[in-house]
């Protein structure tokens, strides 16, 4: 028995993920235990970017630069005087095949801890809500015609809240700021919009140099692309850490996370939760949703091609282990729930095997447990799964932040 939540990509189900791994492992994206680092990084790298953009994302931009419209300091003394907030307003210019486009302006809402005397690493947020409802300060933008609302007491927050959890549009900021980290958030929606027929049109006006209609990018790979764009906004600043540039996404944000991660190696580290298909799940013998149902659903999601492998997705000569080895060495976080079966947990479980190879090669272990509740927050991959189903809840985000602990901070 399934009940579809017309709200949201997932179905709620009485099943439960196994915590034993339920299927073989994805084949490992090396054949060889020879390959070198630059082997790797010259050779091989490429060609599993080339393989995903053609086969699932649609080809990224040849060239990309950011432009940074207007600066404002909203306060300095947010959350108890604990932060500052800042925002941005920026566009995004993207070119294929020595065309270029111009995204619409957009913002980047940022949120800095006060009492920090070392560059501190930040954590990305893309969301399913505008910036205002992720940092909630009466100072920050609100966005016109680009999305829904969530504020307050309306019919959509309420929903969201309720059957996606408390955290589905705001998170705890002031526990990320006591554990030393900054916030930044951007609302995808505001530079390609997540609506089929507008997202599509978006898609097309910044790819126009890109002829072939059925490797255009979808919004999953624009929405990744847009997490580099505040990098390179965010990496003129003295106050944050270079290696620290984490990307954070929920379901479909979580996909985009982890495409941001494959494709810029400036991210550092990448907390993916339940991404699902598209995302870290396997595209082949898997559970849940399918290649077909998702490309259905969100046309504007991935690239056409994807979407012509439903039903014969064993034709495909990649699969999303190739997504998280491509972000080795770096940590990965991919959270679960045991009653998300429509995301797949078990799928996501054995493209992290499936990508140990590409650890390997940096003397990295990958993921190394051997059950999916075995969480090790240290680890390379590090796999998380709770009880529950598909949302944001108030166990997830203390996970998040051991996860960010465990690599960011020294162990005393």
């Amino acid at each position: 028995m399934s009940i579809l939540i017309a709200c949201g990509p997932t179905k709620l189900t009485i099943s439960r993920a196994n915590l034993k791994p339920n299927g073989l492992a994805a084949n490992p994206v090396l054949a060889t235990d020879s390959t070198t680092i630059q082997d790797w990084e010259e050779k091989v790298r490429p060609q599993l970017q080339e393989d995903l953009e053609r086969q699932v994302f649609g080809f990224l931009p040849d060239a990309s630069s950011t432009q940074i419209l207007d600066k404002t300091t909203i306060t300095e003394n947010a959350y108890g005087g604990q932060a500052s907030i800042e925002e941005y307003t920026l566009t995004a210019t993207a070119e294929f095949n020595g065309t270029s486009a111009t995204t619409r302006p957009f913002k980047l809402v940022v949120v800095i801890p006060n009492d920090t005397t070392t560059p501190v690493p930040v954590i990305m947020l893309q969301s399913f809500c505008p910036n205002h409802n992720t940092v909630q300060h009466p100072g920050v933008s609100k966005p016109v015609g680009n999305g829904f609302s969530c504020d307050g007491d309306g019919f959509m927050s309420k929903v969201m809240n309720y059957v996606f959890g408390r955290y589905i549009a705001t998170p705890p900021t002031e526990m990320i700021l006591e554990h030393g980290y900054a916030l930044a958030a951007m609302y995808p929606s505001e530079f390609v919009a997540d609506r089929s027929e507008r997202g599509l049109a978006d898609l097309l006006a910044l790819s126009k140099g890109h002829e072939d209609g059925e490797t255009r990018w979808g919004a999953i790979a624009a929405w990744g692309w847009g997490f580099s764009r505040a990098i390179d906004v965010l990496e003129q600043d003295e106050r944050f850490n270079k290696d620290g540039f984490v990307t954070y996404g929920h379901s479909r944000y979580g996909k985009s996370a982890l495409v941001a991660a494959a494709f810029d190696t400036r991210v550092g580290a990448v907390i993916s939760h339940q991404s699902g298909t598209g995302g870290a799940s396997l595209n082949k013998y898997k559970k849940g949703e399918s290649v077909g149902e998702i490309t259905k659903t969100f046309p504007h999601w991935f690239s056409q091609t994807y979407a012509n492998y439903a039903g014969r997705e064993q034709d495909m000569t990649t699969d999303q282990h190739a997504l998280l080895a491509l972000i080795a060495p770096r940590p990965i976080f991919l959270g679960n729930a045991r009653r998300d079966v429509w995301s797949d947990p078990n799928g996501a479980f054995r493209a992290a095997q499936g990508a140990n190879t590409a650890y390997n090669i940096y003397n990295k272990q990958g993921l190394t447990q051997a059950k999916l509740n075995n969480y090790n927050p240290a680890a390379d991959i590090a796999f998380w799964i709770r009880p529950g189903t598909h949302g944001v809840v108030k166990e997830d985000w203390p996970a998040f932040l051991e996860f960010m602990d465990a690599h960011y901070k020294e162990i005393k």
